[in-house]
């Protein structure tokens, strides 16, 4: 009699992962590995770049006309904030063929234990310019839980009539 009730389960639960649009299911051997589909921009409305294996996420929001660049690091989910015990975040690039180094400053936020950071910022023409750059190589260097992370910095967008809705206007305030 159990068997009447679970199979439907299982398959009510299969169909809703099949159904969904959020969630991808694929076979690996005996097991399911399962994606959990994100929004392609952040809580932000930056644009959201893989850290590791979709581990982490970081959310890029650039102000071209201030030339700051602000990254809001998250869990996994690309939704939850996640703070790291950590200075600065660093972006490596090429500007003009010569490598160049740009810091981007913790910026606690107010949710963040002392000591540690969610946000991180810079005012940079050259890195915010660099981003369009097609030799520039832009990456994003952290380091969370104990585990070094190198992302490639993709700024992917229509520049045409540019307008990010949703950017902050001026660097997100520190913590007091």
């Amino acid at each position: 009699m159990t068997r009447c009730f679970v199979f439907p389960l299982v398959l009510g639960g299969v169909l809703g992962i099949a159904f969904s649009g959020s969630v991808q299911a694929q076979q690996k051997g005996s097991s399911v590995a399962i994606h959990v589909a994100h929004a392609a921009h952040g809580p932000h409305g930056g644009e959201l770049l893989e850290i590791g294996k979709e581990e982490f996420h970081a959310e890029l929001v650039i102000d071209e006309g201030k030339k700051q660049m602000v990254v809001y690091l998250l869990e996994a989910d690309a939704k939850t904030r996640l703070a790291i015990e950590e200075p600065h975040l660093m972006v490596n690039l090429l500007l003009s063929g010569k490598p160049m180094q740009v810091k981007l400053k913790a910026i606690p936020q107010e949710a963040d234990a002392n000591g540690f950071a969610s946000c991180f910022g810079a005012v940079s023409s050259e890195l915010v310019d660099a981003l369009h750059a097609t030799k520039a190589d832009p990456k994003l260097s952290t380091r969370i839980r104990n585990k070094s992370y190198v992302t490639k910095i993709v700024h992917k967008h229509d520049h045409t009539g540019h307008n990010h809705a949703q950017q902050p206007a001026a660097m997100p305030a520190k913590r007091r």
